[in-house]
Parts: structure tokens; C-alpha cells; sequence
């Protein structure tokens, strides 16, 4: 297969590396359009215009100066790589569960790729305690990077995209894949809802530099995950894949009775 891999944490993190030797040993064609620095929270965010530098680092390998999201622009229609038959999102240093998805880059990467008409699925990985980001240890990715290896038409099969820029039948779809920091195999792998994730203790602190100018700093505190079915943070935590199917569209809510518009 010809597959195209992106990340938010920047092109040199030891997730889409694992990944990519992974994939190579498999004798896949694999094409790398990483961003060139961390892009970890742009979610799905695109550079408008000019002057966004895009950099040869290797043999099938490029770094690009922009968001995840711009990376899977480049990668399919810059004209460096052939079409690739999909996009894997990762390995994401940190889980991208519940809430998350709305913050990740590399869900937004995954994102952009169904609505451009390749399938594509995120792949992220947790450690104990639920630490937001973990270790640069290689080892801690091969689990995920061989559970991706072993189960590329069905990450596939679980996308639905757009087709030649239309409309598809039903809403554009990629899986999202989670699972716990290890090498050993996962237990196997698990359908799961997404979980409800609660930032506690979060702060913001500004620091003012002169008159009217803040430096602004921002620091995680603990996270909590709750869920109203079988969610991904329980599927991980007992040790399988947590494999969740999320809509790329916008969808929206029911409309309200009895609400009354002025104009």
C-alpha cells in the first residue's frame, strides 16, 4: 500500500519514526509530511497563503511549517508523493480520548484526510495514571505501530470518505485508535464509545512583561474520564485497542420547539 503519515508532535517524535519502520518492513511505500515543529492542540487548523516552508529530510520524508491539517494538504495535493491509499495520524505521544479529539491535531489530520477523500484513522497511545504526555521511549509506540501494521484494510474499511470532492451518501467518517504505551501486543481490540474527559485544576497564568504585554503560560492539571457507554478510556485502561469511528462532518443537533427568532 502506498500510506501517508502525519503527526502533531513534529516530525522527529519517536511515534511516527516507530511507525514508519514498522510500515517499511512490510515493504509498504511509506510518505512522511510532518510538521515541522510540535503542533500538539491546532486541532484542524489551516494556514491561509503564502510562506509556509516545506523541507526534504529523507528519501520520501518532509517536514512542513504548518499544522497537521496542512501537512495532509501538502502530502496529497503538493504533487511530491503519489496518492496515497491512506493516512495514519500518529502515534500520538498522549492519549486522544473524549475530549481530546477536539483539541488533537492528530485527529484534525485525520480528519482533513476522509474530507479529501482518503481514508485515514488517528493512532495515539496513553500511560498509566493517564499522564496527558508520556515518554520518548521507542518502545512505548510498537504495540500501536504493529496493531496499525496488522490492520491497515480494516482502519480502511472503517472510514467513509468524501468522493472526487462530493458529498458522500452518508457523513465522512475515520477511526480513532487508542491504546496503552507498551511493546507487547494489545488484548485484542475493542468497538468503544467516546468518553467524556474533565480538565481539573487547569490554570492560566500571565506575567506581564511591560505595560500592556503579557507572557501567558498554560499548565494541565489532572484529567477525569466518565462516560454514558462503553468508552475508549475503559478499553484502554484494560488493555486492548480502543477503536472509535468519529464523524468528520459537523452534525447537527435537533432543532428546539417553541424557540421564536426576531428579526
Amino acid at each position: 500500500m502506498k500510506i501517508l503519515l502525519t503527526n502533531d508532535d513534529g516530525y522527529d517524535a519517536p511515534g511516527i519514526n516507530v511507525l514508519r519502520e514498522r510500515l517499511l518492513y512490510d515493504d509498504h511505500t511509506v510518505y512522511v509530511m510532518a510538521p515541522a515543529t510540535n503542533q500538539s492542540g491546532t486541532s484542524q487548523s489551516i494556514h491561509m497563503g503564502g510562506g509556509m516552508k516545506v523541507r526534504e529530510i529523507d528519501e520520501n520524508f518532509y517536514t512542513c511549517a504548518g499544522s497537521p491539517a496542512d501537512c495532509v494538504m501538502t502530502g496529497i495535493l503538493g504533487g511530491v508523493f503519489e496518492r496515497p491509499d491512506i493516512l495514519l495520524s500518529g502515534i500520538n505521544r498522549g492519549p486522544n480520548l473524549g475530549l481530546d479529539i477536539l483539541y488533537s491535531g492528530t485527529c484534525g489530520a485525520a480528519r482533513q484526510a476522509v474530507l479529501m477523500g482518503i481514508p485515514s484513522a488517528a493512532l495515539s497511545v496513553m500511560w498509566p495514571g493517564d499522564e496527558i504526555v508520556g515518554s520518548e521511549d521507542e518502545d512505548d509506540y510498537y504495540a500501536m505501530a504493529d496493531f496499525a501494521a496488522k490492520n491497515l484494510k480494516a482502519l480502511a474499511a472503517l472510514a467513509n470518505v468524501a468522493k472526487d470532492g462530493l458529498m458522500p451518501k452518508e457523513k465522512c467518517v475515520f477511526p480513532n485508535v487508542n491504546g496503552m504505551a507498551q511493546s507487547k501486543p494489545y488484548k485484542g481490540a475493542k468497538f468503544a464509545g467516546v468518553s467524556f474527559r474533565e480538565y481539573m485544576e487547569d490554570k492560566v497564568t500571565l506575567k506581564e512583561l511591560e505595560p500592556g504585554l503579557f507572557d501567558r503560560t498554560f499548565s494541565g492539571g489532572k484529567v477525569h474520564s466518565a462516560a454514558r457507554e462503553y468508552s475508549d478510556y475503559e478499553a484502554c485502561v484494560e488493555g486492548y485497542a480502543a477503536v472509535s469511528r468519529l464523524f468528520a462532518e459537523p452534525s447537527a443537533a435537533p432543532t428546539l420547539d417553541g424557540i421564536e427568532f426576531k428579526v
